[in-house]
């Protein structure tokens, strides 16, 4: 079978992983495997280097038709059995050229939770281009069928993300941030932008007990100024480290104690995923995906701590007691780690990832 992967996206995120690993696995399963991308995107090169096959035809804004007719007319030539489309805002003309060009199976994977927006080109693509959603966790499904209640709810489907688990390196890091051999270090990654709660991530950290612990910051964005300037302000400047966008996010891991998700809004963290597989511990918000991955199921019990979103209190609190667990209860640390470990190899797989998205493609 043929399938084309479609993404719209320069970054290199939680989306872009999912997408390539779901490539990756249907060509590793013997389908044919073409990736839509921009040019000179992560993307691009990634799916290059994996051997994944490449096209820069996609789908355009609503002012760019060109670029949506060519998109069609490559899927006519290419002829797949199904087109995966990852940009929500490219569902209107992404839709309709899958569907001018004959394909028969039109998917859309949202990966982050969102109603039924208002506009009318939103509700007609997904009335009569999209026949199937995948979704990362049942809260997302859960609200975009609260707010499109005509939208067939068996087509909807939750495909939890799948993580290949790094090997567990060692790291230099620590000493080039000049963090103190002993110190605990806690670490959050993403983009720098209000979505994802940084602000709440320093703020809790100021409040918290770990007075002698470091927290690591990796990524970019627009709020790197301010974030840095909260931290001053809150007088831990000097343990608060901006590291950047990063590549090398196991190397970052190796070094970390407990892996903060601190996210107003979000889907299922891919980067909290490989956090788990990489023993370390979790504090979370209680957003889309993270009850799931850490809450209680199956009869386990929770695995990390869970606290509102935008609570600085609380996740102060959880910050302690994770600290207060790793200094003072060290007994209950493995066993937490443990329990993480076995989430990610049991219910986070690829291969289930990849096996559950190519019935929903292909049947």
């Amino acid at each position: 079978m043929k399938v084309v992967i479609q993404s719209d996206s320069w970054i290199w995120g939680g989306n872009e992983k999912w997408l390539l690993l779901i490539g990756e696995g249907l060509r590793d399963r013997g389908h044919d495997v073409l990736v839509s991308c921009k040019p000179r995107s992560e993307v691009d090169a990634r799916a290059r280097a994996l051997g994944l096959r490449v096209t820069h035809r996609r789908p355009g804004a609503d002012a760019d038709l060109v670029r949506t007719f060519g998109f069609a007319a490559m899927l006519r030539r290419e002829a797949p059995d199904a087109v995966l489309l990852s940009a929500f805002k490219r569902s209107f003309w992404g839709g309709w050229a899958a569907r001018r060009a004959g394909v028969k199976r039109i998917v859309e994977r949202m990966g982050i939770e969102r109603a039924m927006p208002a506009r009318w080109k939103y509700r007609y693509a997904f009335r009569n281009y999209i026949d199937a959603m995948i979704v990362n966790s049942a809260r997302i499904r859960e609200r975009w069928l609260a707010s499109a209640p005509w939208y067939p709810a068996h087509e909807v489907h939750v495909v939890l993300n799948g993580v290949r688990p790094s090997p567990i390196l060692t790291s230099d890091l620590r000493a080039q941030l000049g963090i103190p051999a002993g110190s605990l270090v806690f670490t959050g990654a993403g983009r720098l932008e209000r979505r994802k709660g940084f602000d709440i991530l320093i703020d809790g950290f100021a409040r918290s007990s770990a007075t002698e612990a470091h927290l690591v910051i990796a990524g970019d964005g627009d709020d790197e100024a301010p974030l840095r300037a909260q931290a001053r302000a809150a007088g831990i400047g000097n343990r608060v480290h901006f590291i950047g966008f990063r590549t090398d996010l196991d190397a970052v891991l190796a070094i970390t104690d407990v892996f903060v998700l601190p996210s107003r809004l979000e889907g299922m963290a891919n980067v909290m995923l490989e956090a788990m597989a990489a023993g370390c511990l979790i504090v979370a918000t209680d957003i889309s995906g993270v009850r799931e991955a850490i809450g209680s199921a199956e009869g386990r019990d929770h695995a990390g701590w869970i606290v509102p979103p935008d609570d600085a209190a609380a996740m102060a609190l959880a910050i302690t007691s994770a600290a207060r667990t790793l200094l003072n209860e060290t007994d209950a640390a493995e066993p937490m780690r443990a329990e993480l470990r076995f989430r990610v190899e049991s219910w986070f797989s690829p291969e289930r990832a990849v096996a559950e998205t190519e019935r929903i493609l292909f049947g």
